[in-house]
């Protein structure tokens, strides 16, 4: 469910609360309120713990974004989960040095989180460093309201989210940076597929730790450490097979073209009889002015009904991005993220030669993830018969 608790916007970002973050809340009343300060005073207590730990990991990803920021990368929004935050950046910038910045960013953040509230803690403890710094005075304490208590708290737990976040496995900051750094001596595919590989084996790991030690929290983590993997190999390998399309290759031949005076119904004849869903508009001169969606035209149907002019429900060409034939299809995908466009306008010096959908190009990558497989398996002719080096021959 994509409910939210809370929604707010800070230094341009939208920062989204999802409605689970209660269980985050009640396990925070519940932990603390069966403590000695019992169960009012600690369980207010207990929830402004949990409150204080999201606003470590709220800062963390902050870290991330305003870093991304530098690079000229946006960030759609920041979401706030049970597991943790999640900065939606639109894109990973795929330079090394830049990724290894931004993805620093954030347990720097919890770093300097720590190191500042040190002399707080130390001040309020009559500068007993080892009593800070111990770890069974923290499980010993925590349960028990006090400033220096929560001073400790929000330390450790800023010190833990550096340090947890930099284990060398997807999605944590650590997979990414083990990436960036891979990515100075392989191609950034590669670099990924030896990260996530590592990644796994360290969640199985942690698995079978978890499992043998009765740490179930282990397992939930090593679970999410493999799928998290394995989704961050997909992304960078569509990524991969898309760069090796270019834009007009991707317009299809013959698409039908919509006038601004026609009607919706007669796009409805056309539906029944091709595949196209999207059309481009253009006025009586001939100039291209929006596109008719296939959501567009649905609710144009429901709300207004057959009659209703193409002109009044096209998303306009000013909504539209635009790209020029020779930009891959990868750059493509981005840029319609970006704008949350389901299509782009293809433009060669000023002329719209057609649309491109993200069903067109789902149907690219398939057809071509397809081929590669392929080419792959297919026998290749022997090495003295053929001028070509392996590489050439294995990219064909």
């Amino acid at each position: 469910m994509n409910w939210n608790l809370a929604e707010f916007r800070l230094l341009g970002i939208d920062v989204k609360v999802h409605w689970s973050f209660v269980l985050v809340l009640a396990f925070g009343a519940f932990l603390y309120g069966s403590g000695p300060a019992g169960w009012l005073v600690g369980s207010l207590y207990g929830v402004l713990s949990m409150l204080l730990l999201f606003a470590s990991v709220t800062l963390h990803e902050y870290g991330h974004a305003l870093m991304a920021r530098r690079f000229g990368v946006g960030t759609r929004s920041i979401l706030l989960l049970p597991i943790g935050g999640v900065a939606n950046l639109e894109r990973i910038p795929e330079k090394p040095s830049q990724e290894i910045a931004v993805v620093t960013a954030g347990p720097v953040i919890n770093v300097i989180i720590t190191i500042v509230l040190i002399p707080v803690a130390l001040l309020l403890n009559s500068g007993n460093l080892a009593q800070v710094l111990s770890l069974n005075a923290v499980g010993a304490n925590i349960q028990s309201p006090s400033l220096l208590n929560l001073v400790v708290f929000v330390l450790s737990t800023n010190l833990l989210l550096a340090l947890f976040n930099l284990l060398p496995a997807f999605p944590l900051d650590g997979g990414r940076l083990l990436r960036a750094l891979l990515a100075y001596i392989m191609s950034y595919t590669q670099a990924t597929r030896t990260a996530v590989l590592i990644g796994r084996l360290l969640a199985v790991l942690m698995a079978i730790y978890g499992i043998f030690s009765g740490a179930i929290s282990l397992l939930l983590i090593a679970f999410f450490v493999y799928v998290g993997g394995s989704a961050e190999l997909e992304a960078v390998s569509s990524r991969a097979v898309l760069r090796q399309y270019k834009a007009g290759r991707a317009l299809t031949p013959g698409a039908t073209t919509l006038y601004t005076s026609e009607r919706v119904e007669r796009v409805v004849d056309l539906l029944m009889r091709s595949y196209q869903t999207d059309f481009p508009v253009r006025d009586l001169s001939g100039h291209f002015v929006g596109v008719l969606t296939r959501p567009r035209l649905i609710n144009a149907l429901r709300e207004s009904g057959p009659e209703t002019r193409v002109v009044d429900v096209m998303q306009p060409a000013s909504d539209i991005p635009v790209c020029s034939p020779e930009t891959d299809l990868a750059t493509v995908w981005e840029r319609m993220g970006q704008s949350a466009s389901r299509v782009i306008a293809v433009a060669d010096h000023g002329q719209v030669l057609g649309i491109i959908t993200t069903d067109d190009i789902s149907e690219v990558f398939q057809v071509m993830s397809a081929a590669m497989a392929g080419t792959e398996h297919r026998p290749q002719p022997p090495a003295e018969t053929s001028n070509d080096s392996p590489e050439t021959r294995r990219y064909v």
